[in-house]
């Protein structure tokens, strides 16, 4: 009898406590939700907005919605629309709210800065309707600006952020894109600058490769920086109507970047031409008439030597760096052999090594990037290489995957010369030639402390 009328009171405790939500805290909700509202000037939904015009400063910029979220600007004819910018309005404009009324009576309007409104934004809804408002002057505690509907008398304030949303210069409204295109979709990349040969990029399975001015493999992180670069890029002011191609340096250009996008099976071009001031250039999209202004970093891009596109890797070892079980270090007569037991890595001994030492110089390895490469070396002689003072040899399963030689030291730029199975000769830091310039004593595990007797 106890458990039942335990499980009686439980019940009442659940209906009291949802009786006292539904009335408290849910009607609560409910009552913001009613009063934010109340304050809105023109209920309803952004996808009901056709056509937004904005009036500031003798101005008048218009554009219609074209599609869900696209839109072509109208007045004036001619320029293309950033379409994020006029979807964001046209989310603003039924969000507008109206906070205490200032004047509910016809009155003069200019104490208030309404009779040359900071701007008045007027959309157009499917249903025909033109609502507008006028936004104002600030008031006296620059909190809020004096605003009215376009319809009414009553002079309301809304909070400065309102007007501050429609107050958008030509530029903010403009496309700013500097090419339209998404970098996964690029197969391959030409760079022309004036007074230098051209560089061409093609793309080979996750990798990219350098075609002219000679064919070696390139740096797949420096080429999709360059691409996210332009693919992110905005411009930051477009020039006047009057400026021309030749004029602005773009006929010919200083330098052309050609992408081709295998996706849309076409080409897109960027065109750099004169400098207007300082770090930033003349630039156009080849299939669009506007010349705008592109910062520096791009440009400057264009204008790094080919050894920055290139693969500086001193090795290859990519996924498989942790299959690698055996490490031999050649010092002269010294020889040091390194095996892999398990998770481990043992001295030729058995001895342990130090734990993540081995692995850690390996990953070094793999990571080590050239600060040189000398693609038609006269000798090794001439570097040190014919008798090196260490060499590296990596394996896998008995079978030699990759081997390092390392030479005399290399004073411009600073460090010491290497060759590996490749071709060319690099430079390599200092700090490569440390990392394997080891004895079995700097990598055996301490053994461990003894233990400690207590009485």
């Amino acid at each position: 009898m106890r458990f039942k009328g335990t499980s009686v009171l439980f019940l009442v405790f659940v209906v009291l406590a949802g009786f006292v939500y539904f009335t408290e805290f849910r009607g609560k909700e409910e009552k913001a939700k009613q009063e934010e509202s109340k304050k809105r000037l023109f209920p309803g939904d952004a996808r009901d907005i056709s056509e937004i015009t904005l009036e500031y400063e003798g101005r008048t910029v218009s554009a219609v919605r074209k599609g869900e979220k696209t839109w072509e600007i109208t007045n004036p004819a001619g320029l293309d629309a950033d379409s994020e910018t006029w979807e964001q309005m046209a989310s603003n404009f039924v969000l507008i709210e109206k906070d205490e009324t200032v004047n509910a009576q016809k009155a003069d309007l200019a104490p208030y800065g309404l009779d040359k409104p900071l701007v008045k934004t007027t959309a157009k809804l499917k249903n025909g309707s033109m609502p507008s408002v006028l936004f104002g002057a600030e008031n006296p505690h620059k909190t809020f600006n004096y605003a009215k509907r376009g319809d009414s008398d009553e002079v309301f304030l809304s909070a400065t952020m309102w007007a501050g949303n429609f107050k958008k210069s030509l530029t903010d409204l403009r496309n700013k894109k500097v090419l339209d295109f998404e970098s996964d979709s690029v197969d391959s990349l030409r760079i022309s600058a004036m007074g230098k040969p051209d560089i061409e990029l093609q793309k080979s399975g996750m990798d990219w490769l350098i075609k002219k001015p000679q064919e070696v493999r390139a740096d797949n992180g420096e080429v999709s920086s360059f691409l996210s670069s332009i693919q992110f890029a905005r411009a930051s002011a477009f020039a006047e109507d009057t400026a021309d191609a030749k004029a602005s340096g773009l006929e010919p250009p200083a330098v052309q970047v050609t992408l081709h996008d295998k996706k849309a099976n076409v080409d897109k071009v960027l065109l750099f031409g004169k400098s207007p001031e300082k770090d930033k250039y003349f630039a156009r999209d080849l299939s669009r008439a506007p010349i705008f202004i592109l910062g520096m970093e791009i440009f400057q891009k264009t204008q790094q030597p080919l050894f920055n596109w290139r693969d500086k890797s001193i090795v290859r070892l990519g996924e498989g760096e942790s299959s690698i079980d055996e490490v031999e270090i050649l010092r002269g007569a010294d020889k040091l052999v390194l095996k892999k037991a398990g998770m481990d890595w043992q001295l030729s001994d058995g001895k342990k090594t130090q734990p993540g030492k081995v692995s850690d110089m390996i990953g070094t390895l793999a990571s080590e990037q050239a600060t040189q490469i000398i693609d038609m070396p006269p000798g090794l002689g001439s570097y040190g290489l014919d008798k090196p003072r260490l060499a590296v040899t990596l394996r896998k399963g008995g079978k030699e995957v990759e081997f390092v030689k390392f030479g005399r030291d290399n004073s411009s730029p600073m460090g010491v010369y290497v060759k590996t199975s490749s071709a060319v000769v690099m430079t390599a830091g200092k700090k490569l030639y440390d990392t394997f310039d080891v004895k079995a004593s700097d990598l055996v595990e301490a053994p461990p402390s003894p233990a400690v007797l207590t009485k």
